[in-house]
């Protein structure tokens, strides 16, 4: 009796031996597949942050072509009518006088817009000739660059100084042979297009208001570096001053 007894109790203990093992074994695994399955997020996350960034870094790249682009563009545009303009320049300076240009316009029959658009890019040679300070834009190899300049330029300042006031006196003789044609011809009637072609007799006025434009645009501009100037002066003082009070302590007299 005793003896089956004990063969009871020993193979209960090796059961519950065996069954710990068994459930020590499934925790264990359970465990390896967790951290696993973790490992194996963070890596998926991991690499969903890398093609995020990815993603950013082209869109930036993208944008950043397309913004070049646009500038090149610009510039060749305005390289392109810069040249066309100076092409008309030439051909209608240095005149022999007010008549001579005046009967150089009447051949060239050129438009209100043209003349103004004379105006603005004589106003610029102008402003770079006199080694004024302004912006100019460059492009090499689809690479846009701008720079600041004021280099002053005696040739090309003798050559145009003065001539948009020459435009501008021609420019009230053509008004005046207009408006006295127009009143000869249709009672002084003027029509629309003749007024957005011709200026209506009122082009020496409208270049007027122009160059006042440019002029002003270009005190504001020299205002503004001014300020500029004068705020960064001003920081640097009170920088130098902060930093002397602030070694007053070493004077010698205190210690």
């Amino acid at each position: 009796m005793k003896m089956k007894l004990l063969s009871i109790l020993l193979f209960a203990t090796t059961l519950s031996d065996t069954l710990g093992f068994a459930s020590l074994s499934q925790a264990t695994k359970c465990r390896s597949v967790s951290v696993a399955s973790t490992q194996l997020s963070a890596t998926q996350a991991e690499t969903e942050a890398e093609r995020l960034l990815r993603k950013a870094r082209e869109l930036r790249e993208a944008s950043q072509r397309a913004e070049d682009t646009l500038h090149a563009t610009l510039i060749q545009k305005k390289t392109e009518k810069d040249a066309a303009t100076d092409r008309i320049i030439s051909q209608l300076f240095p005149s022999s006088g007010i008549d001579d240009l005046v009967d150089k316009l009447h051949q060239k029959r050129l438009a209100s817009d043209m003349l103004v658009q004379i105006v603005e890019r004589l106003h610029e040679r102008e402003i770079a000739a006199r080694g004024l300070e302004h912006v100019e834009s460059s492009l090499d190899q689809d690479q846009v660059t701008f720079k600041r300049v004021a280099q002053q330029d005696d040739v090309e300042l003798a050559k145009i100084d003065g001539i948009v006031h020459e435009l501008i006196e021609a420019a009230e003789v053509l008004d005046k042979e207009f408006v006295e044609q127009k009143a000869k011809a249709d009672g002084g009637k003027i029509t629309h297009a003749e007024m957005m072609h011709w200026g209506g007799g009122k082009i020496a006025g409208i270049l007027k208001d122009k160059l006042k434009e440019l002029g002003r645009e270009q005190d504001e501009q020299f205002k503004k570096r001014l300020q500029s100037f004068y705020d960064a002066a001003n920081i640097k003082n009170h920088k130098d001053k902060d930093a002397i009070e602030g070694n007053s302590w070493r004077d010698d007299d205190t210690w």
